[in-house]
């Protein structure tokens, strides 16, 4: 099949479904909004999202129930873009969505640990088995991390994570390390069965979040955890463009954060590091942002290509994260411009 018959009928979806996304009036408004139930009624009203929340009291939501209706259209959104692919392309997109799985199954993880689990209505774990072969309904009866990893067996993440039940590893930061490696492993894995330019579109795309995210766990384990070198490069993902192996045993072998934040400056990264910044609490913005930007131009230069899904799929989680982020902003009274410096797209 050629390209242009391949994606035609797609990107015409995506086009459609873009259109429903927010403009930058939108977030000026919504972050003057003085209470989550006043962003819901705002959302209602004046955005697309009325179709969404139209039969939706304004004044009996909450920041977890927003949260809740906007994941569960994500999905549905998701699975309207599944519809237009087959074969290993169809594969491709369901091992993409693995990841919003693999956040679910993480924060379940966390909450767990935290003796804190919240029941379906707290936090609804909308994507849990829903593109893999994970069941659901054993994997939230777990009540400790032991009892969570043995609920995984039979779904494609076990594998990467039953070494931990060895007893001497079971914790929560090796258990969401392991599930990360298991999504890129997977992603990689699906990605290589993909024609020929689109599978180096996506190495491109995904070597550039993979530099990121392992700069961002070399320097988590390396301030929170004190991890040895070598169990910090054992964590790594084994994919990169600027950051190879050499490399990122270079990085997991720095003798302290300032030398980390020198050779992340050498690679291009620097921008992590922010010093004017408090580097712990905006990393991921800057993170989500400088991906928001590279995937704006990738899609422009690889118009008829699999970038275009994978590029509404990213914009759709980071309008998601912006409007939580704001919601999380009015709950502890931030002012407009302090609360945009938590926003992924730039107004």
């Amino acid at each position: 099949m050629d390209r242009v018959t391949r994606f035609a009928a797609v990107n015409t979806k995506i086009r459609a479904l873009e259109g429903d996304f927010l403009k930058n009036q939108h977030y000026v408004e919504m972050l003057r909004q003085k209470s989550i139930q006043e962003l819901a009624g705002y959302l209602k009203e004046n955005t697309p999202y009325r179709k969404l929340l139209g039969d939706i009291n304004p004044d009996a939501v909450n920041r977890a129930t927003l949260e809740e209706i906007l994941r569960r259209n994500m999905v549905n959104n998701l699975d309207k873009l599944l519809y237009f692919f087959y074969g290993t392309y169809r594969e491709f997109l369901k091992a993409l969505y693995l990841k919003y799985e693999i956040e679910d199954l993480k924060n379940l993880a966390r909450d767990i640990y935290n003796n804190s689990k919240s029941d379906l209505e707290n936090r609804p774990y909308s994507f849990i088995g829903k593109y893999s072969k994970v069941s659901s309904e054993h994997v939230l009866k777990a009540v400790t991390l032991r009892e969570f990893i043995l609920a995984l067996e039979g779904s494609e993440f076990y594998d990467y994570v039953e070494p931990l039940l060895d007893g001497k590893r079971e914790n929560l930061f090796r258990l969401e390390m392991a599930l990360d490696m298991a999504y890129f492993s997977i992603l990689k894995k699906s990605s290589e069965k993909l024609e020929k330019g689109d599978r180096k579109i996506v190495e491109e795309y995904e070597g550039m979040v993979s530099d990121l995210y392992n700069l961002q766990w070399i320097y988590r384990g390396k301030k929170y955890y004190m991890l040895s070198p070598e169990e910090l490069l054992n964590y790594t993902i084994d994919m990169g463009n600027r950051i190879n192996f050499f490399k990122r045993r270079q990085l997991c072998y720095s003798r302290n954060l300032e030398e980390l934040n020198n050779m992340a400056r050498e690679l291009g990264y620097g921008f992590l590091f922010k010093k004017e910044e408090t580097g712990d609490i905006y990393m991921e913005r800057r993170i989500n942002r400088f991906l928001y930007y590279r995937l704006r131009a990738l899609s422009k230069r690889y118009p008829m290509s699999i970038i275009q899904a994978i590029a509404y799929t990213q914009f759709l989680e980071f309008e998601i994260r912006d409007i939580i982020s704001i919601a999380e902003c009015i709950r502890y009274n931030l002012s407009p411009e302090e609360s945009g410096r938590f926003l992924i797209r730039v107004l």
